[in-house]
């Protein structure tokens, strides 16, 4: 079965920092109940022009479960 994982990123200095964006082991089942909750991360990243602030980023990727 075909999952998606948030996963949020942030680079501090020359350190790549990853995690689920959602919590340990949280998926979802399509990729736009990804993309929704991605708008709700950048909402609340620091965004002031619909980006990431540097050195941030937030993506979906398709999981094996």
């Amino acid at each position: 079965m075909i999952h998606w994982v948030l996963v949020y990123i942030m680079i501090q200095g020359k350190d790549v920092y990853a995690v689920n964006a959602m919590g340990p082991g949280t998926t979802f089942q399509d990729i736009n109940s990804c993309f929704m909750m991605r708008e709700e991360v950048l909402k609340h990243s620091g965004s002031t022009d619909g980006y990431f602030p540097p050195g941030k980023q937030a993506i979906c990727v398709k999981v094996k479960e």
